[in-house]
């Protein structure tokens, strides 16, 4: 599938979760009921959606951080071999509790994630790591969390020129109140390459109303290398480099669930972009492509393969 010399091998890191998902026709108001249509448990997680993604495109991934030894953690790990995942730097905690959350559904895409961090995936050390985690790497993805590991390893791909994308799913606020301070982002801003962010991130990091606006700010206050991107909903998907900002709609679908659509097109964006070396506009076509892909089907994983992908851009255009 590939022509350059070194075949395509992420390292990922961050969110490990298993989903309670819960679909029910409406959500509720304060105080009052809604009836639940189903209940199932699935896998999730930011950091393992973009793996998962990145695996059904023909990439090899490897994914690291810290799950415990539980039931969640056991069907999480199965769940990822049987996507095509590499769990060798996959870390187990002794007696520890998986990330889990309960993510509640409703009609047109709508949800809401409650989430139980447990105490695996934030207390990941470096210690734990092999010091050989980067050999052969191409790319290096976190979201964040497990913070001391991610940097460490952010910090060696940089020496090792190795692009660091870091996907920024969560608000400052939320991400302090998981245990991860404003210094630890900030300098996790300083270190990758690519950052990727919603508008609401945006607007807490800097204070700006203004999408744009609030891209400009942070570019230049961290210089990331290869840009910033917004991701905005129906607005699509901006891309801010050496002041030139380019622009993806949203492809006109239907959503069903919109979780790990984020995280989804993190991975498409890392796929076209930094594996098959195209140029940003046409990776944010396939980034905003697989987005939508995701919240046409249950669940917060991606099921399509690369041929699905590009069938569903040829007839979208």
């Amino acid at each position: 599938m590939f022509e350059e010399k070194v075949k395509p091998k992420i390292l990922t890191i961050g969110a490990l979760a298993m989903d309670i998902v819960i679909e029910a026709p409406i959500l509720p108001k304060d105080d009052e009921f809604a009836l639940i249509g189903s209940e199932k448990l699935v896998s999730g997680g930011s950091s393992s959606n973009v793996s998962v993604a990145l695996s059904k495109m023909g990439i090899e991934v490897f994914q690291t951080g810290q799950i415990g030894d539980d039931k969640f953690g056991h069907v999480f790990e199965n769940d990822l071999l049987k996507n095509g995942v590499n769990t060798k730097y996959l870390i187990k905690k002794e007696n520890g509790t998986t990330l889990h959350t309960y993510i509640m559904t409703a009609t047109k895409g709508k949800h809401c994630i409650f989430a139980n961090l447990g105490d695996s995936v934030n207390t990941l050390s470096k210690e734990s790591l092999e010091e050989d985690i980067l050999d052969g790497c191409t790319c290096f993805y976190a979201d964040m969390y497990s913070p001391d590991a991610t940097l460490w390893i952010a910090e060696k791909a940089r020496k090792r020129n190795i692009p660091v994308v870091f996907n920024m799913q969560n608000v400052p606020s939320f991400l302090k109140a998981c245990g991860i301070e404003e210094s630890a982002l900030n300098k996790m801003l300083s270190l990758c390459t690519l950052f990727i962010a919603g508008k609401n991130v945006y607007k807490e990091l800097t204070g700006q109303d203004s999408i744009k606006l609030g891209m400009q700010e942070l570019a230049n206050k961290f210089n990331v290398r290869d840009g910033v991107i917004c991701t905005a909903g129906k607005n699509g998907a901006y891309w801010l480099y050496e002041n030139k900002l380019l622009n993806q709609e949203s492809f006109a679908i239907e959503p069903v669930d919109t979780t790990g659509a984020g995280d989804c097109f993190s991975a498409g964006i890392i796929f076209d972009f930094y594996c098959r070396m195209n140029s940003k506009q046409n990776a944010l076509v396939f980034a905003s492509a697989i987005a939508s892909l995701k919240c046409g089907i249950k669940g917060p994983r991606f099921k399509s393969n690369l041929n699905e992908i590009e069938k569903f851009i040829k007839n979208n255009k």
